[in-house]
């Protein structure tokens, strides 16, 4: 597949958000007030967080795009950890430090966060809750948590799609290899980590209460954006789906973003 000539709206403004709202999530990290045993839990996670996508985006770039994956579905945890030490309060702490002992799994903190703290965050990309958006987050990199089937399906390239068989059946010709640069794989993978970005600058927004109205504006321009990806389908239901490995548009082998 040939790479777009120009890229998709939400690119230059995921750029210019990414580095002001880890800055922002950094300082915020290093000045809460919480108990000893887990003061630098939320500076541990937002640093594996940052590292994560660091590595993320170079194996993206570099054709290993198994590998991506694997490492951006580890964020959404780290995300979770972050969240309670932006809480500040006592439910919060006592779920960070059973988080700390091990007696707490992730699912369990993110069903305290949906009861006790999303609705505070407004709507997802379109007019779901936001309960809805991070559930959808986490289904779509669900599949690649472990390496499958699914996750190995990554480490392809989509040369060709034909469809010209009298039957109606598509034919891929597909190349195989330690790094196969995929520019329609490189660009969703990207795409999901505009997502994650947009997560938290949202959260950053939630627990500042600065009042910073131009980074609030910047963060409200990456919703839309996002929003009109072509792989995303818009208001639907099952976006999600969208980040199968195996997906392509039958007008052309281009990508359209």
């Amino acid at each position: 597949m040939n790479a777009p000539v120009t890229p998709p709206d939400w690119f230059p403004v995921a750029e210019e958000i990414i580095p002001r709202v880890l800055e922002r999530l950094a300082s915020k990290a290093d000045s809460l007030n919480l108990p000893m045993q887990v003061r630098f839990a939320p500076r541990q996670a937002f640093c594996f967080l940052a590292n994560s996508m660091l590595l993320a985006n170079r194996a993206n770039r570099e054709g290993m795009h198994a590998n991506a994956l694997a490492i951006t579905r580890q964020c959404l945890e780290a995300i979770s950890v972050l969240e309670l030490g932006l809480v500040q309060s006592g439910q919060a702490t006592n779920l960070l430090e059973r988080w700390e002992a091990d007696k707490v799994s992730p699912g369990e903190i993110r069903k305290w966060l949906e009861a006790n703290i999303w609705e505070s965050y407004g709507t997802g990309l379109w007019s779901e809750k936001w309960a809805e958006f991070m559930g959808k987050l986490c289904k779509a990199s669900q599949p690649y948590a472990h390496y499958s089937p699914k996750l190995a399906q990554w480490q392809s390239r989509i040369v060709k799609v034909e469809d010209e068989s009298e039957d109606g059946n598509l034919t891929l010709i597909v190349e195989l290899g330690a790094k196969s640069y995929d520019p329609q794989k490189a660009t969703r993978i990207t795409l999901f980590h505009g997502l994650i970005h947009f997560a938290l600058a949202r959260i950053w927004v939630a627990h500042s209460r600065t009042g910073d109205l131009e980074f609030e504006s910047l963060v409200e321009r990456l919703r839309i954006a996002l929003g009109k990806s072509v792989y995303l389908d818009g208001d639907h239901t099952d976006w999600d789906e969208q980040f199968w490995a195996m997906l392509w548009f039958r007008d052309g082998n281009n990508c359209p973003e």
